[in-house]
């Protein structure tokens, strides 16, 4: 009888060990999410995107009202995160018009407990500032310390980043001088990287510093695949090459990539729209 119980005390104390060692837990979900820039689309889209693996929206809507509570709750629904998109590279001269927002943010998910955005997502571009090549150090500074402010301000907020992946500039903040994209990864929740090329080889390539410095401080990097039709050139963008062949390289990619990373397609409307 003492042996029983021994037995039985040994399989309670074991079990929450195997359950860990065996179940992935959310956490260890790959990110797969969308830019979704216009908030009039219908639910067809909302059906493609699921029906597509997507786990994730970027959804902008700039009135924080009904509208964004129905399509948060018609997103959940199909097990489907919602994320505030905003962004404006004014934001870069003037912190506080960015601080306004997310106290808007605030509110709204304080009023809507059951339709809340899972956190924000910031697309602040510096390189869309008119005068970038003559204040490209000051911008670049000047979002990674909205970055830090933000972090700092508002603590249990989840901010993701979208950057570039040239963002390389030598920045010294804080008495620290490194690659702006590695104070950006050491600061944010995660970063989202526009790794527009229209190969899953040339997305990695253009992103294998990014991705070796996230696995190194265990952070998430999501590569961005870019589907709209670019005047940039047409290795940037998969808006020629067409959707199974976009398919074939996202889910190459998918196994290429750290589990607790990820992809993401711009934007919901072209990849919707794209050739067979």
């Amino acid at each position: 009888m003492k042996y029983k119980r021994l037995i039985i005390l040994l399989i309670f104390l074991f079990i929450p060990f195997f359950t860990s060692c065996t179940n992935d837990t959310p956490n260890d979900q790959q990110v797969f999410g969308v830019w979704w820039w216009d908030s009039s689309l219908g639910d067809e889209y909302l059906t493609f995107a699921k029906n597509n693996g997507v786990n994730e929206i970027y959804y902008c809507e700039n009135n924080l009202d009904e509208k964004s509570s129905r399509f948060i709750e018609s997103a959940n629904k199909l097990d489907i995160k919602v994320y505030w998109l905003i962004g404006d590279v004014d934001w870069l001269h003037n912190y506080n018009l960015l601080y306004d927002e997310i106290e808007r943010y605030i509110e709204y998910n304080k009023n809507n407990s059951s339709n809340q955005y899972s956190g924000v997502h910031l697309d602040i571009e510096p390189h869309q500032d008119d005068n970038f090549d003559n204040d490209r150090y000051m911008l670049i500074y000047n979002l990674i310390e909205i970055a830090n402010n933000l972090q700092i301000k508002y603590p249990n907020i989840k901010f993701d980043y979208d950057i570039p992946f040239w963002l390389e500039d030598e920045i010294d903040f804080n008495g620290v001088k490194k690659s702006a994209y590695k104070h950006l990864f050491d600061i944010s929740n995660r970063i989202f990287l526009m790794s527009y090329r229209d190969s899953c080889e040339g997305m990695l390539d253009v992103s294998k510093e990014e991705i070796s410095y996230a696995t190194e401080i265990n952070k998430t990097v999501v590569l961005g695949a870019e589907t709209a039709k670019s005047s940039e050139g047409d290795n940037i963008t998969y808006y020629e090459e067409g959707f199974s062949y976009l398919k074939s390289q996202i889910n190459l990619l998918k196994s290429k990539l750290p589990k607790n990373s990820g992809v993401s397609i711009h934007h919901i409307l072209s990849w919707y729209q794209l050739k067979p």
